[in-house]
Parts: structure tokens; C-alpha cells; sequence
């Protein structure tokens, strides 16, 4: 049996995270609003998921989900103070299912190694 390594965890947080911002966002919005070009309430996802916005695990989290293409800087909030606000885009659509829609079921990994 292979043992789990750093990167195997940093993706299942990542997972996560993207996950918990989506459903934050179905919550408050509607599901059909998720589509690409979605704010993504990243910090309070961090929270929901216990991984904290002020640690250096969840920053290592966020640049995986850049590294990967499925989160990309919202260039129109470069003047925003605080955080950097993401946008979700569609390759992190693909990764979570259709558009609006949850984590298909038996879905082991959203990237691949």
C-alpha cells in the first residue's frame, strides 16, 4: 500500500477548500450562478474546512488550485484591500462536475498526479 505523501494531501485540501466555497456559494446564491468567472469566498471555505487563511498550508492550498488552472486571480479586484480574490474557472468546473453541479460520486481526486 502506498503511503500518502505531502502533495496526496495538499490536493485533498484543495478539494475541499474549492468545495466548501462552491457550496458556500450555492447557499447564498443559487447553484446555476457557479459559473466561470464565480467569486470565491476562499477564507470562510478555509474556515468551514479548518484550514486557516493566516497558515502557511493554506497558501501552499491556494497556489495548487492556481498551479493547477482551476482558481486564477480576479484581475478586476487588483485594487481590493486584504486577500487576493479568486475567480473559479472552468477547468475547476470540469474538476467539480457541471457547472452548478457537486463532486460526482466515487470521484477519488480532482487533479491528477
Amino acid at each position: 500500500m502506498r503511503q500518502p505523501n505531502m502533495m496526496d494531501h495538499v490536493t485533498e485540501d484543495a478539494q475541499a477548500l474549492l468545495q466548501a466555497a462552491q457550496e458556500i456559494h450555492c447557499e447564498r446564491h443559487r447553484a446555476q450562478t457557479f459559473t466561470p468567472g464565480t467569486h470565491l469566498p476562499l477564507q470562510e471555505a478555509g474556515q468551514r474546512t479548518r484550514i486557516r487563511s493566516n497558515s502557511i498550508h493554506y497558501h501552499d492550498v491556494i497556489e495548487e488550485l492556481e498551479y493547477e488552472g482551476t482558481i486564477e486571480w480576479d484581475t478586476s479586484a487588483r485594487y481590493a484591500r486584504g486577500d487576493k480574490h479568486y475567480v473559479i474557472t472552468q477547468c475547476g468546473l470540469d474538476g467539480l462536475g457541471s457547472p452548478g453541479g457537486a463532486i460526482q460520486e466515487g470521484q477519488e481526486k480532482l487533479f491528477k498526479d
